[in-house]
């Protein structure tokens, strides 16, 4: 099939999706307005050297792994991080860092971005205390919403986003059908699923999600 190609309707995908790819769990890369942007680096296969921006929405191990981050930072990038994560970002002699926490509006090399909470409601594993975070960024005139490892929660009704990356592997996160509750809410153009067949969950999980969405819903499996 071609990889520019909706998984589910055989469409083709819209340019929202053209320079973004779902790598291993959580990783997005994408590029915004010439820059290469990372979210949650983990278990990357090649050095690559190409990054201007990682986003790290938390620091679990799957999500911060300093050792993916070297594989791709480069002299000048930013690594934008909770400040759990500081300290050990810069024991790994990465200077360039920007701290930032739920509910802020920011830009780093000239992308502009929001930070949105991210967190278990009921579980343990993602206490909203920690003031970890999803991203909302800007990209020309669209929206990307990376929500980072979270539950379906009340501040998902006021996220406007063309695109969303929402975690459906549950057991840490939301399950295949709080995901398609989440996207339905939200309203997106296009909905990806991501944390699934890696760490936790499997390829099912990501298609159920696709098949409890709204229909004006585009759902999009990118791996």
């Amino acid at each position: 099939m071609d990889k520019n190609s909706d998984q589910t309707t055989g469409k083709r995908q819209p340019e929202l999706l053209e320079n973004v790819r779902l790598l291993k769990n959580a990783t997005v890369r994408m590029e915004v307005d010439g820059k290469v942007v990372y979210f949650d680096p983990y278990s990357i296969d090649e050095p690559a050297g190409d990054a201007d921006v990682i986003f790290i929405t938390h620091t679990h191990y799957d999500h911060f792994s300093l050792e993916d981050i070297r594989k791709l930072v480069k002299e000048d990038t930013a690594l934008v991080i909770t400040v759990d994560g500081e300290a050990d970002a810069a024991k790994a002699g990465i200077s360039n860092i920007k701290i930032i926490a739920p509910d802020e509006a920011s830009s780093v090399a000239g992308i502009e971005f929001r930070t949105v909470p991210a967190y278990n409601p009921k579980k343990r594993f993602h206490p909203k205390e920690k003031g970890w975070v999803g991203y909302i960024i800007s990209a020309g005139d669209a929206k990307y919403y990376i929500a980072g490892d979270t539950d379906y929660i009340p501040e998902m009704k006021d996220i406007k986003a063309d695109v969303v990356f929402l975690p459906v592997g549950g057991t840490y996160t939301m399950n295949s059908t709080e995901a398609a509750k989440a996207a339905n809410t939200i309203n997106p153009t296009i909905a990806v699923p991501i944390h699934y067949a890696d760490v936790v969950g499997i390829v099912q999980d990501a298609q159920d999600f696709i098949q409890g969405l709204n229909p004006s819903i585009i759902g999009v499996l990118l791996k």
